[in-house]
C-alpha cells in the first residue's frame, strides 16, 4: 500500500474572510444514531453538546483514554471489534494507523472535497499520496519562540531573528547572569520537538517513493541541527530538563530559562503552569538560518480525527469530523479552552480568536497571540511526511541524545546510531526501507 505522496511546494497566506464549507450536501444514516468518539486531550464536553443542538438525531459518547487511546484503538482495530466511530490521531501517528487498515478511507464520503478549507501542509498530513484521505487535519503545533520579556528587558536582550543571535543572546545571558539564567531547555524527551526544529530547517527524515522508503535521520541539515544546540548543552547556556515536568516549570518560575521552543499549543500550558509570570511572557517567529528569508517553521504535534472502518455509521462519522474541524463555534471553543490553534485556513478571520483579554492572550500581555502563529503556521512546509515507525524512532531519539548530553558522544555519533538502531526495527517489521 503507498502511504506517502511525492513533494510539492506550496505558497499560503491567512485569508482575511472566514467561509465554512456547506455540510448540509453531507446526508447522514437514517434514524437515531448513537456514536463513540475515543480522544485524549480534553475540552470536549461543550463542542459536542454543540454538535448535537445542531444534529439532534446524532448523539456522541466520549472517551477519553489520554495515553491509553493508541493501545486500546489498536486492539479493537486488530480484534476486529470494539473500535470507536471515530478516533483522534496525531499526524506522526496517522501511518502507524493506516497501516494497520483500521481507519476508513473518506473519499466516497465527500472527505476530498473540504480540502481547499485547511493549510496545505495538515491537508498533506492527513491525504499522503494526494488521492485517499484517511483522516480530516484538527489543530496543529506551528513552532515558534516563547519569551520572558521581563528578563529579555531587564538583561536588554533582543528577541533573536536567526540562531546566530539566538547563539549569542545564549552567551550574553548566561555571563551577564553568572551563569542563572539559560536562553532556553533542549527538550529530549522524544523526538517529536527536535523533528519540528528539523522541518524548519529545512530538513527531512523520510524520502518516500511507493512502498520504499529512503530514511536520513543522520543527514546534513539534521547534524547541523543538533550540533548547533550540542554547542549550547555543553557551554552550559541551555537547559536539557525533560518536557513539562515539576522541574521545568520550576526552572521557568524562577526565571532560570528566559524562552523556550514551543508548539503553539505550549501556550495554554504557560498560562497554566505559570499564573505568577502573567503578562511576563511574549511570542515570536522561530529564529531563521539565514536572515532576511521568507519565514519559515515546522509543526511539531497536532491531531486529525478519522473514522474507522468498523463505524456502523460512517457517514454521520464522517459528518462529525467535517463540523468539528470547520465549525467557527468549535474552532473558537477550542482555542478559548484548550489554546487549540486550527489547520482552517480562514480560521484567523474569526474575531473570537483575536480577544486579547482572555487566555491565552491575557497571559502573553495582551498579545495577538493567535495572530502571531498564524504567520508563524504560514511557513511551515507541505514537504514533509512520516513513517509507520514514527513511534519506535521518538523513543530511540531520547535514548540516544541521552549520551550527547551527558559529554559521551558526539551529533554525528548519536544521529548515525539513530539512524542504524531505527533502520534494523524498521526491517525487523517488515519495511522496506533503506540508508
Amino acid at each position: 500500500m503507498n502511504y506517502w505522496p511525492g513533494s510539492r511546494a506550496h505558497n499560503h497566506h491567512a485569508e482575511d474572510e472566514f467561509k465554512q464549507p456547506d455540510l448540509s450536501k453531507f446526508h447522514v444514516e437514517p434514524g437515531t444514531i448513537n456514536l463513540e468518539v475515543w480522544i485524549w486531550s480534553s475540552g470536549f464536553d461543550k463542542v459536542v453538546s454543540l454538535f448535537e443542538a445542531a444534529y439532534p438525531n446524532i448523539k456522541i459518547k466520549v472517551g477519553n483514554y489520554g495515553n491509553d487511546t493508541y493501545p486500546k484503538a489498536r486492539t479493537a482495530f486488530k480484534a476486529g471489534t470494539g473500535a470507536p466511530d471515530v478516533l483522534q490521531v496525531e499526524y506522526m501517528m496517522l501511518p502507524s494507523f493506516i497501516a494497520t487498515g483500521g481507519l476508513r478511507e473518506l473519499s466516497d464520503l465527500g472527505g476530498g472535497s473540504l480540502q481547499s478549507y485547511y493549510v496545505p501542509w495538515a491537508w498533506r498530513q492527513v491525504s499522503p499520496d494526494s488521492k485517499r484521505v484517511y483522516s480530516v487535519p484538527g489543530d496543529s503545533g506551528a513552532v515558534g519562540l516563547m519569551y520572558n520579556k521581563k528578563i529579555f528587558d531587564q538583561y536588554q536582550i533582543e528577541v533573536p531573528k536567526t540562531w546566530d543571535d539566538y547563539a549569542a543572546v545564549a552567551e550574553k545571558l548566561y555571563k551577564a547572569s553568572n551563569g542563572k539564567v539559560k536562553i532556553g531547555n533542549f527538550t529530549a524527551t522524544n523526538g517529536d520537538w527536535f523533528s519540528g526544529l528539523v522541518w524548519a530547517a529545512g530538513g527531512r527524515f523520510f524520502d518516500v517513493k511507493g512502498d520504499s522508503v529512503k530514511q536520513s535521520l543522520n543527514g546534513p541539515v539534521v547534524e547541523k541541527v543538533l550540533t548547533f544546540w550540542a554547542n549550547l548543552i555543553k557551554k552550559g547556556y541551555v537547559s536539557t530538563y525533560a518536557y513539562m515536568t515539576p522541574d521545568f516549570w520550576n526552572a521557568l518560575g524562577r526565571g532560570e530559562v528566559a524562552s523556550g521552543v514551543e508548539a503553539v499549543w505550549g501556550t495554554g500550558f504557560y498560562s497554566s503552569f505559570l499564573p505568577a509570570e502573567k503578562g511576563d511572557w511574549r511570542v515570536a517567529p522561530l529564529p531563521e538560518w539565514e536572515g532576511n528569508k521568507p519565514l519559515v517553521s515546522g509543526n511539531w504535534g497536532g491531531s486529525s480525527y478519522a473514522v474507522t472502518t468498523q463505524s456502523k455509521y460512517p457517514k454521520a462519522a464522517a459528518l462529525f469530523c467535517y463540523w468539528l474541524n470547520t465549525s467557527k463555534q468549535a474552532i473558537s471553543i477550542y482555542w478559548e479552552t484548550q489554546s487549540a490553534f486550527p489547520t482552517d485556513k480562514y480560521a484567523n478571520a474569526i474575531p473570537e480568536l483575536h480577544k486579547l483579554d482572555q487566555k491565552p492572550a491575557d497571559f502573553y500581555g495582551g498579545q495577538d497571540v493567535f495572530a502571531e502563529y498564524s504567520k508563524i503556521s504560514q511557513g511551515i512546509s507541505p514537504d514533509w511526511t512520516w513513517v509507520p515507525w514514527w513511534s519506535y524512532i521518538s523513543d530511540a531519539f531520547a535514548k540516544r541524545v541521552a549520551a550527547l548530553i551527558s559529554g559521551n558522544a558526539t551529533p554525528k555519533q548519536v544521529l548515525d546510531d539513530w539512524q542504524q538502531d531505527s533502520i534494523e526495527h524498521a526491517k525487523n517489521e517488515g519495511f522496506d526501507v533503506s540508508n
